[in-house]
């Protein structure tokens, strides 16, 4: 295959993840809609924002590992048909129920994407290069935020969430389409994918049990659940804040995040690049990858602590997009760092990894809706004490992986494995 073939199968992962987190996002961006016209409270939309997990972390573990059985080409088709058929139902939610119903579906389908689009990559891009590739998908997140946020915000307004919803369904079906073709195209394979392809067979449950206990993937798993409650307050209640407590309009808080969404998805790439050029210089896992995540995390906490007191959407846009390139940074790296475990396995590695650390938003948005329920007229108080406590998670979670992660252990665990670094 051409070399030119895998630039093309990054940008339809690429435009798959604008998709995937648009669908995520529309939620939160409808929030003030829904719940009039639903006569939702705030607890009730927190479960309704909840729903969309209760089955996405069990489908990332599953749908990882049967991608590595059925192909991840085949794996990304099938997501996108689930997409399409959840989106499209929210045009028949006309009760609490049915919209729970097409949130969990769509949470099932969505599960193993990332775990999916990452093990589909590695296929095609080397080693020292798969930071820069992830990073690409990460910021094809943000962008699903950046770009089709103001879009949605429109359309809501203007045709209403139902109309919307189904919208962002039928750009599902359109990339569908056009990866039934681009799904078929096959990468040329290194010597060195051939030995791991070959070696795949040897590796057994208990293998795959001691790199699924190794500290470095507990405690790059564990970063990763912290940051991800970051990003779910985003989807689900960011929005809302940003409108009720910080006086924006719905379009300017739609710009904001698409301003700062942008602003830290460029700023990540960047220190993915760095991360690989420091990768291939020093050989080094620790430095290169679980360093950058640890300090990445312990920075975003601390600058995340200073959004409540804020006031201004410039002074906003400013912190946001440090704390989105903070936390993109350790969506990238840490995939990356969970692929180098066992990579005769990564649809299992990085499933696991994305099931658990997107548990984090089965409890976080109930969680969330019931402080802001419980503050009364003091919304304001609510929401600052679910963003204090992401921000002290965030300290706490960097912390361990400073006191625990040591160099030594992830040495260790690298030759008894026998890893392959990224």
């Amino acid at each position: 295959m051409k070399s030119w073939a895998k630039w093309i199968i990054l940008f339809s992962l690429f435009i798959m993840a604008i998709i995937n987190f648009a669908d995520k996002s529309i939620l939160g961006l409808a929030n003030i809609h829904i719940t009039k016209d639903l006569n939702l409270t705030s607890t009730e939309f927190g479960i309704v924002g909840s729903s969309f997990f209760w089955l996405f972390s069990i489908f990332g573990i599953v749908g990882g590992s049967l991608s590595d059985r059925i192909g991840t080409g085949k794996s990304l088709a099938i997501m996108a048909i689930v997409w399409t058929i959840a989106q499209s139902m929210a045009l028949f939610a006309s009760s609490l129920p049915i919209l729970i119903l097409s949130r969990v579906l769509l949470g099932a389908g969505e599960g193993a994407f990332m775990a999916t689009a990452i093990s589909h990559l590695s296929k095609w891009f080397k080693p020292e290069s798969r930071g820069f590739a992830i990073s690409i998908i990460s910021f094809g997140n943000v962008v699903g935020i950046a770009v089709s946020a103001p879009i949605l915000v429109s359309l809501i307004s203007n045709y209403g969430w139902r109309q919307a919803f189904f919208i962002s369904g039928i750009c599902s079906f359109l990339w569908f389409i056009c990866w039934l073709w681009l799904g078929s195209m096959k990468p040329t394979v290194s010597f060195e994918e051939v030995g791991t392809m070959e070696n795949k067979n040897e590796i057994n449950r208990r293998d795959v049990w001691k790199a699924l206990r190794s500290p470095i993937f507990i405690f790059t798993t564990l970063i990763a659940f912290i940051a991800y409650s970051f990003i779910v307050f985003g989807l689900t209640f960011n929005p809302s804040y940003l409108i009720k407590v910080k006086g924006l309009s719905e379009q300017r808080s739609a710009s904001v995040i698409a301003i700062s969404g942008l602003i830290g998805a460029i700023l990540a790439i960047l220190l993915s690049i760095i991360s690989d050029r420091l990768y291939k210089k020093t050989q080094s896992l620790w430095k290169s990858r679980i360093l950058f995540s640890a300090i990445s995390v312990l920075l975003a906490g601390f600058l995340y602590s200073l959004y409540p007191l804020l006031n201004g959407s410039g002074s906003i846009i400013i912190v946001l997009s440090l704390v989105n390139t903070l936390v993109i940074t350790v969506n990238t790296l840490a995939p990356a760092i969970v692929v180098s475990i066992l990579p005769q396995r990564r649809g299992v590695m990085t499933g696991t990894y994305f099931g658990i650390m997107t548990s984090s938003g089965i409890i976080t948005p109930i969680i969330f809706g019931k402080l802001i329920q419980n503050s009364g007229t003091n919304v304001a108080s609510g929401y600052s004490i679910a963003i204090f406590g992401m921000s002290i998670a965030m300290v706490i979670a960097a912390l361990l992986i400073f006191l625990f992660g040591s160099r030594n252990q992830q040495v260790s665990t690298e030759k008894d494995n026998k890893l392959v670094n990224l």
